[in-house]
């Protein structure tokens, strides 16, 4: 369960829903960049709307996937956010200064929060959760507030350059101390989540503003940027730099990135039998296993991709050439916009021009999330409002407001019904630990109904119960359960070929070997290359007597396996054993 994700989406759809009868589109349309904002925004819109009304999988491309919630919902109001964000910054500086203060004082608790997981204090989430290894080796990931480290370090990037960013533009010395601090604590705590995409970005952004600037280098910088160097290799060295060791020595072990230029390759491929309007929102966990290569799947035989782990490959696998030539236009526009504001503001320019070509950097390496996605549009707002301020006031139109509030109460209703589904997920979550599935089977019933499903977890729940249920009815009315999310959830869940092989589970579990293999071969079919349907077909086919048909699963198993499970090859050896 990732109860950490609705609770953001909420916010930012209130926050839109608020905030929409005040638009004032007459400031975005005034000037060249603002309607050229507002095509790209609706280009990027009539792709998502066409993605997701074509997609393979329509209710999860309409809500998200349970980990990120950014199906369509998500994305049109990241859409809509920057349109308000970009009209309101237009109405003048101290608009962006308000942005940028507010910013900094919303990062500055979650920065410190991550630094003190890093040093091993965390009142909130258990600490086994991001730490990884054991032993003298083990390394520490920390997730701050945004759930995966990655996630965390991308939108710490930002921090950086935004806190940059008001420093230069504040005459307040408080205000000045603060954006140079929530800048520093941004940049410590990315060195200690360990992400290396997030610390090539800082590299990237730094660049970025050297070629900008033009400037040769000054004694004092060149001695400020020695001084931490040195202070970091001190830390590195020290007892308490011991953890950030262990993940170097990690980076020796890794450094091609793990997975990703296989699964970088694995995607084009994807998104070339998709190429008009790709398959659909959150769809890539269901579609991707199709095409997984088998080098892939060899390398890593037991790893979720539930995403590109790209924002590229993102757009291009989820919406399709028209999503990814309109989310190009949008990045174009931004840097754009930087160069035509440095005739007004080259510095200001400069520093939100390096903060958008960091964070394009860091999300090489992850896809967007509900609060990075809205960081990553909000810097582009902020270049198109810098670049084309509106010197006169725009007024507000009647005719706007009253066409904003029907927008907002859609908003609003699918707030609650996502808000109301979490809450009964995570009641059912409790009603299944103190063992109350009758309480449970009614709860599940109301997020269904909400139009959110969580088959899976909940079949796999169940299917728990009726083996600690006290009496035979309770047993039976769990399994039950059990077996019709089951089924359900070759039809909702995001990883069907999961989905299939939980459910042939369930049919072994009741002796009825048809359905049992009819699951299996439907997994293989969702994921053809995932070893793990093909290694138990085999044995179920042996225990039926096929011998042939299990020798050959069997000898598919082991080669897709690439020798990772040792239990996979001993399987083979026992049934050729049985069949010489």
């Amino acid at each position: 369960m990732y109860f950490d994700v609705t609770p953001k989406l909420a916010a930012l759809l209130v926050g839109v829903a608020v905030a929409l009868p005040w638009f004032l589109p007459g400031r975005l349309m005034a000037r060249r960049e603002g309607r050229w904002l507002s095509g790209i925004l609706a280009i990027q819109a009539a792709s998502l709307v066409l993605s997701t009304v074509l997609s393979m999988r329509v209710p999860i491309s309409i809500y998200g996937t349970s980990w990120r919630r950014f199906g369509l919902v998500a994305q049109l109001a990241v859409l809509l956010f920057t349109a308000l964000a970009a009209a309101d910054l237009a109405g003048g500086r101290n608009r962006l200064q308000l942005y940028l203060r507010a910013i900094v004082v919303g990062s500055a608790p979650i920065s410190l929060y991550g630094i003190a997981q890093y040093f091993g204090w965390d009142p909130w989430l258990p600490k086994d959760a991001y730490h990884v290894g054991e032993g003298f080796w083990t390394i520490v990931r920390p997730p701050g507030t945004l759930g995966y480290v990655s996630y965390f370090a991308n939108y710490m990037v930002f921090v950086v350059f935004l806190g940059v960013a008001l420093y230069s533009l504040e005459e307040e010395r408080w205000w000045k101390r603060a954006g140079a601090i929530a800048a520093s604590l941004a940049a410590f705590a990315i060195v200690l989540s360990g992400t290396r995409g997030a610390m090539l970005a800082m590299l990237v952004g730094a660049a970025f503003l050297w070629f900008w600037f033009r400037r040769p280098f000054r004694m004092r910088a060149v001695l400020i940027a020695a001084g931490v160097a040195a202070a970091m290799f001190l830390f590195v060295i020290s007892p308490a730099g011991h953890l950030l060791r262990s993940r170097f020595r990690w980076y020796e072990e890794d450094a091609q990135g793990g997975a990703r230029l296989l699964l970088f390759r694995d995607s084009l491929t994807l998104a070339s039998q998709h190429l008009l309007a790709g398959t659909g929102l959150e769809t890539f966990s269901a579609e991707f296993p199709k095409v997984q290569s088998v080098e892939l799947s060899r390398a890593y035989p037991d790893f979720y991709h539930e995403s590109p782990h790209n924002i590229i490959l993102d757009a291009l696998t989820a919406q399709g050439v028209l999503g990814l030539l309109a989310f190009a236009g949008f990045i174009a526009l931004g840097f754009h916009a930087a160069w035509q504001a440095r005739k007004t503001d080259p510095t200001l320019a400069g520093i939100l021009g390096a903060c958008l070509a960091a964070g394009l950097a860091a999300h090489q390496f992850t896809v967007f999330t509900v609060p990075t996605a809205l960081f990553f549009y909000l810097v582009v707002a902020m270049l198109v409002a810098l670049a084309a301020p509106v010197a006169e006031e725009v007024g507000r139109s009647r005719l706007m407001i009253f066409a904003a509030l029907p927008v907002s109460a859609v908003l609003i209703v699918l707030t609650g019904r996502l808000m109301i589904a979490d809450r009964e997920l995570e009641q059912i979550n409790r009603n299944l630990f103190f063992e109350d599935p009758s309480s449970a089977i009614i709860r599940y019933s109301r997020v269904r109904d909400l139009g959110m499903y969580a088959d899976i977890w909940y079949s796999n729940q169940m299917a728990a119960q009726a083996l600690k249920a006290p009496d035979i009815i309770q047993k039976l009315t769990a399994w039950q359960q059990a077996l019709e999310s089951g089924n359900r959830a070759a039809l909702t869940a995001d990883d069907p070929h999961n989905a299939w092989y939980q459910l042939s589970s369930l049919y072994a579990r009741e002796n009825q070997f048809d359905l049992t293999e009819r699951a299996l071969r439907k997994a293989i079919a969702s994921s053809p290359n995932w070893f793990k349907p093909h290694w138990t077909l085999a044995q179920l086919l042996m225990r039926r007597g096929l011998r042939d048909e299990a020798e050959a699963e069997a000898k598919l198993a082991v080669s897709l396996n690439g020798g990772k499970n040792p239990e996979v090859a001993r399987t083979l050896g026992e049934i050729q054993a049985k069949n010489k």
